[in-house]
This record gives structure tokens, C-alpha cells and sequence, in this order.
């Protein structure tokens, strides 16, 4: 809006500021929360004491719109894990393959893996393990969560931590126990080795996305959303997802057994031939049918029998 003082802005330049964003292109989402983030601020204002020309609550907000969420499948997601090599000895391959694996293996979220520290680790013999994150939007209902791993992603996870720590010996780290952290230099990072966000997984997501030529970019939701609806399927159960997802509300819960596409197909079909046909079943051959004779069979005179035949609309029948 650019840069006014705050008593000179009126709420004309609020509904100038959402027509704008509605002429570049913004999602009705992603405006309701720029609306309810507005409304916020000028409610701390006007608690401030400062002196604001209209009342908070006329800030339109835009309706959300229901989409159906992006689930990642195991065929795409194989696509992300080829761009990354197995036997490199680059470290962002190592760590950007245990991301993925861990991506793919726990229903955690992006920041909650950006969130874990070498210390919150625990391994079994095999590999696998476990580990307690701290949880986003808990409200205070589930502050940790308890994730697990296979033994395939623990020997990704310590070969990537094998590797943090030679570059250790290299390089001064901003965050020592932070699992995984960035490596090279960038403008919007000047130093290494500083714990990676969820926008540097984004970022990554969205390369790797582009790399595989994916017709969608599959971010770290899209992978949890396919571990939530394959929770589904296999435990059916609304409360299961909630304890794998971590949910704090399991009307969040919910929205997996929305099914589309395929799996919607499937049981629709179910469903329709559990019911039956109104039309009746399909007429099938009388077993007193007489057999059809093959075109390469002979008529044999002794084997015909005789059948009476309609010859006239007087009803007369004729013996054939």
C-alpha cells in the first residue's frame, strides 16, 4: 500500500490493496488469511491506543474454497528420490535423500523435521528408530508426537549425520545439534550450517519436482496427506490418522476418508453391485435350449424333430 502512515490509512485503501491482489492472481485462501491478519493487526492498534479511522471488522474477508488435497503417490515419489543419487559422496545428495526418506516414512510435518536435533534421535540395531518432535498446531492438546523410521531411512539418517560431522571439522556451524541444516552459502543465508526452514524445504521439493517433470510440484504436505489416506486404508479407522498425523482436532481427521477419483470409483462400484440391477438380471439360456448347431456340423435327417410353426393370423399351425 505503499509504505502510509498508519492514521492516514482508510479502509479504501484496504479494499484497494485485496483488488489488487485479486488482479495478480491471489487464491481466494490465501487472502482470507492476509484479511484475518489484517484485522488482527488493527485490533492490537486500536488496543495501542493509536488512532485508526475505521473499525477492524469491516476488513472483508474472502470465503475459503474447498480443494481436494494433494496426495503424492509412490510412483511420483520415486521420481523425487532418483534425482537425488544413492552413491554420491556430495553431502546435500546424503542429506536431501534422508529428508525424502524420512518425508516418506513419517506422517511428520516439514517443520517438525526441520525441528529435530541429533539428540532426539534414538536407533535400533537395525537402523530404524524413533524420535519425539515438538508438534505444530497443537494448541497445547499434543505438544510432542512420537515418530518412527525403517532401517533403510536410519542408514540414510546416520550416513547424513556421519557427514554433518566431518563438515563440522571443516566449517563452524550456526546450529551443532540441529539434524539437518544448510550447507552452502546463499543471500538469504550467509552462514552454513544453520537449521533448515520449511521454505528451504519448499524450495527443495519444488527443484527436485521440476527435475523429475512432474506435472504438479509435490511438497512435504502432499507426502503426509498420502501417508494419512493409506492410514486409511489399511486401519480404517478416523482415529488412527489422528494418532499417526499428530492432529490436535479429529475433525482434521476427517477429511481423509473423502475419497476421490480411483478409490471413489471402486466403491461406488461396490456399492452399485451390492444393490443390484432395477433392471432385473440378464436373461441367460434355458437349459431345454435347444443346442445351436456349428457351421462346420451336417444336418442329419433322423436327428430333426418336428416343431409346430404359425403360418397365418388365422392361428393355423403347420407341422414342419
Amino acid at each position: 500500500m505503499q509504505d502510509p502512515e498508519l492514521e492516514e490509512i482508510d479502509l479504501a485503501h484496504i479494499v484497494w490493496y485485496f483488488t489488487e491482489l485479486d488482479r495478480l492472481g491471489w487464491k481466494p485462501n490465501g487472502m482470507n488469511l492476509i484479511g484475518i491478519g489484517l484485522r488482527k493487526f488493527f485490533e492490537f492498534c486500536h488496543l495501542r491506543g493509536y488512532s485508526i479511522a475505521f473499525n477492524e471488522n469491516l476488513i472483508p474477508i474472502r470465503e475459503k474454497e474447498f480443494n481436494i488435497p494433494r496426495v503424492s503417490n509412490i510412483q511420483d515419489f520415486r521420481k523425487l528420490l532418483q534425482q537425488v543419487p544413492e552413491k554420491s559422496n556430495d553431502p546435500n545428495h546424503i542429506r536431501n535423500r534422508a529428508l525424502l526418506l524420512l518425508m516418506w516414512g513419517t506422517p511428520a510435518r516439514s517443520g517438525e523435521i526441520c525441528m529435530l536435533n541429533e539428540s532426539d534421535l534414538q536407533f535400533d540395531r537395525d537402523g530404524g528408530g524413533k524420535a519425539f518432535a515438538k508438534t505444530e498446531k497443537s494448541r497445547g492438546r499434543r505438544p510432542l508426537r512420537e515418530i518412527f523410521w525403517t532401517a533403510e531411512t536410519g542408514k540414510a539418517l546416520k550416513r547424513w549425520i556421519k557427514k554433518k560431522h566431518e563438515l563440522q571439522k571443516l566449517f563452524a556451524f550456526e546450529d551443532t545439534d540441529a539434524v539437518f541444516v544448510t550447507i552452502r552459502k546463499s543471500s538469504k543465508c550467509a552462514n552454513r550450517g544453520r537449521r533448515m526452514s520449511q521454505n528451504t524445504v519448499a524450495e527443495l521439493m519444488r527443484m527436485l519436482s521440476c527435475a523429475a517433470g512432474l506435472p504438479l510440484v509435490h511438497n512435504a504436505h502432499s507426502v503426509r496427506h498420502s501417508f494419512g489416506r493409506d492410514t486409511l486404508k489399511v486401519l480404517k479407522s478416523d482415529g488412527a490418522v489422528s494418532n499417526q498425523l499428530a492432529h490436535a482436532n479429529l475433525e482434521s481427521s476427517r477429511i481423509y476418508t473423502m475419497l476421490f477419483g480411483e478409490d471413489l470409483r471402486r466403491e461406488w462400484a461396490a456399492v452399485v453391485k451390492k444393490r443390484g440391477n432395477p433392471m432385473g438380471t440378464a436373461p441367460t439360456r434355458s437349459k431345454s435350449f435347444p443346442r445351436l448347431r456349428q457351421r462346420n456340423e451336417t444336418l442329419i435327417p433322423s436327428q430333426l424333430s418336428p416343431v409346430m410353426i404359425k403360418t397365418s393370423k388365422t392361428a393355423r399351425y403347420a407341422r414342419a
